[in-house]
């Protein structure tokens, strides 16, 4: 199983980071977790990856910089050059199928399937099966409904995203109930709070918590500096911290 981190900032622009996007490949199977703007682009450049190629999203939360480019997805699948026929599935939180009705009152036909079946899912619970992977969710704590997603390949090795939000109990029970590469949002600088979000001594102690495996620190804005990033998480937590950047790829 490999990840790909493809936007690893925020919805504030940067150089080097793009909006939040995550691609998780197990052979020919693709799943998309989070759609930022410029994520579509992204995943080609960083990846080789077109938009015929994604199997499944999971959308985070519904807060612009996680599922802007659900609209270019959409749009670009209807090209006569994909030439899509399998189904896509996107599944997210609670007010994902309202978000797409306004999205079809916006763009009309421009977001709806043609020539394939698009299925928009909000998480109910419990584990799905999708492919060669095992898809669960737990909330965080954020200013509107967060999924943070476990997607377990089939050695049992999992990686856990956990879009914005500070953690919760249902979360770290998730994350304690296989081995993983823990994928922590990061937006705040060392010694910096804000509800419902996390700083990277928070994110070390989350990874410390949930036994991860490695800490990937993720969803940084432009104050948050790599090395004193890492090193904060570092004190919290034992194990491997990377700090994320557009285009790294992991082996898991």
């Amino acid at each position: 199983m490999q990840l790909t981190v493809i936007g690893s900032g925020t919805a504030i622009p940067q150089r080097d980071r793009s909006a939040p996007c995550y691609l998780i490949r197990y052979g020919r199977e693709n799943i998309v977790v989070d759609l930022g703007s410029g994520s579509v682009r992204g995943l080609l450049f960083h990846a080789g990856v077109t938009v015929r190629e994604i199997g499944l999203v999971l959308v985070t939360h519904l807060h612009p910089d996680h599922c802007s480019d659900l609209v270019p997805l959409l749009f670009a699948l209807r090209a006569d050059e994909v030439a899509r026929h399998e189904p896509l599935r996107i599944f997210g939180p609670e007010g994902l199928r309202d978000h797409y009705r306004i999205l079809q009152q916006l763009w009309k036909h421009r977001v709806e399937p043609r020539n394939y079946a698009l299925y928009f899912e909000e998480w109910s619970g419990g584990e799905s099966l999708w492919g060669s992977f095992r898809i669960e969710a737990a909330p965080t704590d954020h200013s509107v409904p967060n999924l943070a997603w476990r997607i377990q390949g089939p050695d049992g090795q999992a990686i856990i995203v956990t879009g914005d939000g500070e953690p919760t109990m249902e979360m770290v029970q998730m994350c304690c109930s296989s081995r993983h590469v823990l994928v922590a949002e990061c937006s705040l600088a060392a010694g910096e709070t804000m509800k419902g979000h996390m700083n990277p001594g928070q994110a070390g102690e989350l990874a410390r918590q949930c036994r991860s495996e490695k800490l990937v620190l993720s969803h940084l804005n432009p104050g948050v500096k790599a090395g004193p990033a890492g090193m904060q998480a570092r004190k919290q937590f034992a194990g491997e911290v990377l700090v994320a950047e557009d285009g790294m790829v992991i082996e898991v």
